[in-house]
């Protein structure tokens, strides 16, 4: 019966261990198309003049915030993009096509099983890059935030 019981809680760690995660290759950290570690220029480029904007000095370095009105947030540090958030009413979409109102099959079609679940967050971590990645907020089945980049 001992014995049983061991091969049994063996099997169900090794099981455990063995679940499939997806991580989310570097090249796939795009929102809105900006990838990560963009400059101030790019996104400049591509969305003009931020209606608001902040700057403040840290113990890292310069961060600066860019808020347009289209429910689109860039954070820089030091000139490179570090975060992307899209919410409410913005049509950003991910570089896999993930955008507000999708679902969650949609989501796992393009990621698979995410790497961790907090609460309503489900959290792609990006290849080779600790602490990077998506954070896809889902509310109700559907996709109501996303964030790409330094995730906390």
């Amino acid at each position: 019966m001992k014995k049983l019981l061991l091969t049994v809680i063996t099997g169900a760690a090794l099981l455990a261990g063995s679940t499939c995660f997806a991580t989310v290759p570097a090249n796939q950290l795009e929102l809105g198309g900006i990838p990560y570690g963009a400059s101030v220029s790019t996104v400049e480029n591509a969305y003009g003049r931020p209606r608001k904007s902040e700057r403040e000095m840290k113990s890292y370095g310069e961060k600066v915030e860019y808020e347009y009105g289209n429910s689109l947030d860039f954070e820089f540090v030091n000139g490179k993009l570090t975060k992307i958030k899209a919410d409410d009413f913005s049509d950003a979409k991910t570089k896999a096509g993930i955008g507000l109102g999708a679902d969650m099959a949609m989501v796992k079609k393009a990621y698979g099983e995410p790497d961790f679940i907090h609460e309503e967050d489900f959290i792609y971590y990006a290849e080779g890059m600790q602490g990077i990645g998506l954070k896809i907020e889902i509310k109700y089945g559907k996709v109501t935030e996303i964030k790409c980049g330094v995730l906390n």
